[in-house]
């Protein structure tokens, strides 16, 4: 297993930390990034069993952007080792990627490549560029850990206004002519980012008719598909089985490491 060393550093007027040196604060990011999210992604089973996990199985894999105050944004990465080829990554992205890390940790397997899990700004810092240094941080973080190669399974940050719209139409919307409509993917591809593939299936919330109801505040008066705020597709209810679930898709994005830092970074 690679050591996750990362040298604490500052960039402008953020420090950046890791949670092994500051593992104090493991319960205001876990807060912080919990008010960026839609209730339900919460309850996403793959976070309730996995999420302190891969937190304690990799501490130094997972940075804080910081002022002298407070976490600013949040950056959570897991190693995994893959041999398969890129472009056929997993349907099940996230879900996938932190589940393997895992696997391969408990089994001892050396990982040849760094995940992202996510990247989170905190709510009164958005708007400042955060999501951009926090892609650069990240990218840099594989670099100095030996890999050359990041996947991220990106959840496309717009998506949710266009529910409706499938997400392979939705990648095919432009922005000046060139760049991904979605603000998030562009971020990515600003940063040496490529678009690979979908994964259909990155995320599986599944829930009763009442848990959907606190989750969201809504009503399910029937069977159907509901669109529910933040959801980047419909809920599917099914009331004569009391279920509600809800199936993501993520775009896996790749960033090769090594060029970007060369040509983008330095």
């Amino acid at each position: 297993m690679k050591n996750g060393l990362y040298n604490k550093k500052k960039i402008a007027n953020y420090n950046i930390v890791s949670l092994e040196d500051r593992y104090d604060l493991l319960e205001q990011q876990n807060e912080i990034s919990d008010e960026v999210w839609p209730e339900f992604i919460l309850h996403d089973p793959v976070t309730i069993s996995y999420w302190m996990r891969f937190i304690n199985a990799f501490k130094d894999y997972q940075l804080l952007i910081m002022d002298e105050k407070e976490i600013l944004a949040i950056i959570n990465t897991v190693p995994l080792h893959f041999d398969g080829d890129l472009n056929k990554l997993p349907d099940e992205g996230w879900s996938w990627g932190i589940k393997k890390s895992i696997s391969d940790y408990d089994a001892g397997r050396e990982p040849n490549i760094l995940m992202g899990v996510q990247i989170v700004v905190n709510k009164k810092h958005q708007g400042k560029g955060l999501s951009s240094i926090a892609v650069k941080e990240m990218s840099k973080l594989a670099m100095e850990n030996g890999f050359d190669k990041l996947i991220i399974p990106v959840r496309p940050s717009d998506k949710h206004k266009y529910p409706l719209i499938s997400m392979e139409d939705y990648l095919m919307w432009k922005k000046d002519t060139s760049l991904p409509f979605d603000n998030w993917l562009r971020v990515h591809i600003k940063a040496g980012g490529e678009m690979i593939k979908i994964c259909s299936e990155s995320m599986y919330v599944p829930g009763s008719i009442d848990e959907w109801k606190e989750w969201t505040q809504l009503d399910f008066p029937g069977s159907g598909s509901y669109i529910i705020p933040g959801a980047l597709n419909p809920v599917s209810i099914d009331t004569s089985k009391n279920q509600g679930i809800y199936i993501e898709s993520n775009v896996w994005v790749l960033h090769n490491v090594e060029k970007e830092n060369t040509s983008k970074f330095v």
